[in-house]
């Protein structure tokens, strides 16, 4: 039987080899017990992926109609762990929280397992030592939480969101800034004829002290859907963000913005700048990014389709955080990089 698998992806912690990336990822197929996933690399510069660990997973459930695939990567570099939820890409929803020690290879799953929703932000917070994320629960209703680092269990929960007044979270578009304790998110609404952006931000110090702690919340003039969020903490401050003004056929721009000015463009008269062109009949389907600190590039992982013969391809590409320079723009075949468009990015430090 052939294993079909997805992903996500995480930097090798050695600064010599800054070309290399760890991947973990569930296997989607329902079917196969028990549940499992791969740890492998990608090298970058040699275009070539290679195993290395194996996991299980179990969400006590004999059905074969889940596709399981990975949430947003959190990495815990005081522990040596990575946080991947793994849930559910179609209507038969299952719901955890994984971990995998990358050092002793080891691994672990939530002791709970949900029945719905989806994570759309992890983020692990290495001043205070913990670990949180947004959830949502049936359609609208939306929670962060705060989750032991070790055992996985829910320890607090920051606060409960109505995605009918605070929008809905769209491509995991989100900033955590842990020195000032806030995070940001884009998320949409479709307000017609068009899907709106709007900016809300949240301060971490307010809970316990206020339910709602939101304290910016506002539309965006003409922004529509953001695609990425590359947040620089350690330098510039700035925000990376990729866009299409709404429609997948359009070209994909870059631009920097500054969080303390609530998201206004442009940042110091900064224009845009193209990122990928669209030829007539191709649509944009993915757009993945990862940031790395130590080069101070984006690596962009975004996937084509052709609107009639629905051929797909993929591109990796390189660009300069500060100068928005492309460095690289190198397409990617199947046997490269396996299913390409199902795979999620993260950097994982020295340490």
């Amino acid at each position: 039987m052939l294993l079909i698998f997805l992903g996500v992806l995480f930097l090798l912690p050695t600064i010599a080899i800054t070309s290399k990336y760890y991947t973990i990822k569930p296997y989607h197929n329902a079917d196969i017990f028990p549940h499992y996933g791969n740890v492998s690399v990608f090298d970058t510069t040699q275009k070539k992926l290679s195993d290395i660990a194996n996991f299980t997973f179990n969400v006590h459930d004999q059905s074969d109609l889940y596709y399981f695939v990975a949430g947003p990567v959190a990495v815990n570099p005081d522990l040596h762990l990575i946080y991947m939820p793994i849930q559910c890409a179609t209507a038969f929803q299952r719901l955890l929280l994984f971990s995998y020690n990358y050092k002793t290879k080891e691994y672990r799953q939530s002791k709970w397992i949900l029945k719905d929703g989806g994570f759309h932000m992890l983020h692990y917070d290495p001043l205070r030592k913990r670990l949180f994320g947004l959830r949502d629960v049936a359609t609208f209703t939306m929670f962060i939480e705060e989750y032991d680092t070790i055992t996985l269990d829910v320890v607090k929960i920051y606060t409960k969101q109505d995605g009918e007044k605070y929008t809905f979270p769209f491509a995991w578009c989100s900033c955590f800034d842990y020195n000032e304790n806030w995070v940001i998110q884009v998320r949409t609404r479709f307000e017609n004829p068009s899907v709106n952006a709007y900016w809300i931000q949240m301060d971490l110090n307010l809970v316990g002290v206020k339910e709602d702690i939101v304290t910016d919340f506002h539309l965006m003039p003409n922004v529509h859907n953001f695609l990425t969020m590359t947040y620089d903490i350690e330098k510039t401050k700035l925000i990376l963000c990729t866009w299409q003004h709404g429609s997948i056929e359009l070209s994909l721009y870059m631009f920097h913005l500054d969080p303390h000015q609530s998201g206004k463009f442009p940042y110091k008269n900064e224009s845009l700048v193209l990122l990928y062109k669209t030829k007539e009949g191709e649509d944009i389907e993915v757009t993945k990014d990862l940031w790395n600190p130590v080069k101070r590039e984006v690596l962009f992982m975004i996937q084509t389709q052709n609107d009639e013969t629905f051929k797909t391809t993929n591109y990796m590409l390189r660009v300069q955080f500060d100068t928005l320079a492309i460095l690289e723009k190198t397409v990617l075949t199947e046997k490269q990089l396996p299913l390409f468009e199902l795979w999620e990015y993260f950097y994982l430090p020295d340490n």
